[in-house]
């Protein structure tokens, strides 16, 4: 049977949510194979196995999932921005490595590590172009739409992330969207400046810049979504400790308590050197549940505006915002 253009935008946008989290994992596959190829041996930090045969894995992992946060449009405009900014450090994450780890000198010799400089300034160059390109791109697609709707006032714009069709705005979100954009905005300028005038530095710094700033995007993701489930049960007159309690807060939480309880763990001296791979395990992980909850819930709308709006109106939860389409491709009655 010939697939609809609406099963396809939903299936397009299933395939997508769904791919994120085994890309996630397969950071760790990749570290848990290479640590137990030949004898095994534990390096302190996801990234430092950038310098390992599981380079490939680590670095197409982290692009890939930072394509697809940049690629999937938010519930809201802060979300939105969060998605897009932890996407796009995943790609200096990538491309940028960290220092040597030494810990596993037998395994690993004594690596040429001459051409260093010169990747990071090939690759950053590589990804500004990239992105130069890819906004010129969406700049002049909008501007495309605009015209098309000047001449046919009929048609419809596609409507930016967390863009009400009807009534007002959460004005909240939107202030925390523009706030956002300008702190995201001034940690890629910083870095830009670092690369452009003070390569040396930005060679050794911006790797750990970069993956701290990305973790907290991810942490304020999942903040804005246990918002943005209490307002969708709650209203947003919603008030109270017990208002915030959900998934989405509950997974935050106990993210932030195991990042917390490692730190402790290092001060104490139980970690040994590994308090970088403990950081990034729970991040990927906790990430990983996060993302397969929300996917749960928006498996059928691509908002929980949507979702929410199809529940008000008396729509069967299951039936598509796509056109209201069913579960077989036709229009619902």
């Amino acid at each position: 049977m010939m697939q609809t253009h609406e099963a396809a935008v939903l299936n397009t946008y299933r395939y997508l949510r769904l791919a994120t989290i085994p890309l996630l994992l397969t950071l760790l596959i990749a570290v848990a194979l290479e640590t137990l190829r030949g004898e095994p041996c534990l390096l302190g930090s996801i990234s430092a196995y950038f310098h390992t045969p599981a380079r490939g894995a680590f670095i197409g992992g982290l692009f890939a999932v930072g394509a697809c946060l940049i690629v999937y449009k938010g519930n809201d405009p802060l979300e939105d921005v969060l998605l897009d900014f932890s996407g796009f450090m995943a790609f200096v994450v990538a491309l940028v490595p960290t220092v040597v780890d030494t810990a596993c000198g037998a395994k690993y010799p004594a690596q040429n590590l001459d051409l260093t400089a010169d990747a990071v300034r090939n690759n950053v160059t590589t990804l500004l172009i990239a992105t130069a390109l890819a906004v010129l791109a969406k700049w002049l697609l909008v501007q495309r739409d605009r015209r098309r709707a000047a001449q046919s006032p009929e048609l419809e714009l596609p409507m930016e992330p967390g863009e009400k069709a009807s009534p007002t705005p959460d004005d909240a979100v939107a202030r925390w969207a523009r706030r956002a954009s300008w702190v995201c905005l001034a940690i890629l300028a910083a870095e830009l400046g670092l690369f452009l005038f003070w390569p040396d530095t930005f060679k050794n710094v911006s790797h750990g810049v970069a993956a701290v700033t990305m973790v907290l995007g991810v942490i304020g993701v999942m903040i804005a979504n246990a918002r943005g489930l209490s307002s969708a049960e709650h209203g947003l007159a919603a008030s109270g400790p017990r208002a915030w309690v959900n998934r989405y807060s509950i997974v935050a939480a106990v993210m932030v308590a195991l990042l917390g309880a490692a730190v402790v763990a290092h001060l104490l001296g139980l970690l040994g050197g590994y308090l970088i791979l403990v950081l990034e395990v729970v991040v990927i992980l906790s990430f990983a549940v996060f993302w397969g909850l929300q996917t749960a819930e928006l498996w059928d709308y691509p908002t929980r505006e949507d979702k929410v709006a199809a529940e008000q109106s008396g729509v069967a939860v299951g039936i598509i915002p796509f056109q209201r389409m069913s579960t077989g491709g036709h229009p619902s009655p």
